[in-house]
């Protein structure tokens, strides 16, 4: 019945759950597993914004602190 199964896991409880029945389901029909870690990266814009001062100089300029933020 399932060739492949895509399973997107951001670390909760039910993707924990989610993780373990794609195992069994993949076992059940031979399928192939295939996982991705993700994120609201909103929910972490604070938290990143708190460790910047612990970055390398380099990162510090506020050019390169806009062009990093964008991009994550």
């Amino acid at each position: 019945m399932y060739k492949h199964i895509y399973v997107p896991v951001d670390n909760s409880e039910h993707s924990n759950r989610a993780i373990d029945l794609a195992v069994e389901l993949g076992r059940a029909f031979g399928a192939r597993l295939t996982g991705s870690h993700v994120y609201a990266a909103r929910l972490h814009d604070y938290r990143f914004k708190q460790m910047e001062y612990t970055l390398p100089e380099e990162y510090k300029d506020e050019n390169e602190l806009e062009r990093q933020r964008k991009i994550h």
